[in-house]
């Protein structure tokens, strides 16, 4: 007798599912309460929209509650410490350990430039891993850019516009918050200097800012390669 055993669903769709749910529902609160302006409507119609706004607001907080805990239950772990490029691309399932380090890694870059409104794309990290095919025998340097310009092509980060108090411009932080993190991968560290590690980084990224984005925007991956081989060392 042949035991059929259920296929485990893929988690890292449904984490991005259920992150975009909670980034659809924020973003909504926010725009609904800013677009309607209650004041300026009449007493009963006032009162009437102010009804809708916080029966709204309540919706979008109960949904909010129950996307977060449902997240925590199929996040655990996203936030262990992440191996180095290398070790990566030699371990067995590279895509999904690619993927999980570079979520964790770009929120908490995000964050360090005040954009920390944008979505990022588990998925999407992945695809990017696949597409860009990085192999264990090449130099990190050159997997790295070669990453760099399929994370750009997957649109690892979604609704830029979301984060309009960034420290830089939009077309200038998708590219430097990937070099960021990937050259942060690319560093040889200790966990307990994870933290230290990417602000390093994230600082390194800003000051490369232009010449980041210009080899980006050129899909120029040999001037990625050199920049991520003179840096990575000083991270």
């Amino acid at each position: 007798m042949t035991n059929h055993h259920p296929m485990r669903p893929d988690p890292i769709p449904l984490r991005d599912a259920l992150r975009g749910l909670r980034h659809v529902m924020r973003r909504g609160g926010e725009t609904l309460a800013e677009t309607l302006p209650v004041s300026a409507l009449p007493g009963p119609a006032a009162g009437l929209a102010g009804a809708l706004l916080r029966g709204g607001g309540a919706l979008v907080k109960s949904v909010d509650e129950v996307a977060s805990s449902l997240a925590k239950k199929v996040l655990v772990g996203e936030e262990a410490h992440a191996p180095s490029l290398r070790a990566i691309t030699r371990q067995q399932g590279a895509d999904a350990a690619f993927a999980a380090a570079c979520y964790a890694a770009l929120r908490a870059a995000l964050i360090r430039l005040d954009a920390g409104q944008v979505f990022v794309s588990e998925t999407a990290a992945r695809l990017a891993y696949q597409q860009a095919k990085p192999a264990a025998d090449r130099a990190p340097e050159a997997n790295a850019a070669d990453l760099a310009l399929a994370m750009i092509d997957q649109k690892v980060l979604r609704d830029i516009a979301a984060a309009d108090a960034a420290r830089l411009p939009p077309a200038t932080l998708a590219p430097v918050t990937l070099f960021t993190v990937l050259l942060w991968l690319q560093s040889e560290r200790p966990e307990d200097e994870d933290e230290a590690a990417l602000d390093s980084a994230a600082d390194l990224a800003m000051v490369l800012a232009p010449d980041v984005t210009a080899a980006c925007a050129a899909r120029d991956a040999a001037r990625l390669a050199a920049l991520f081989a003179e840096f990575a060392s000083h991270v």
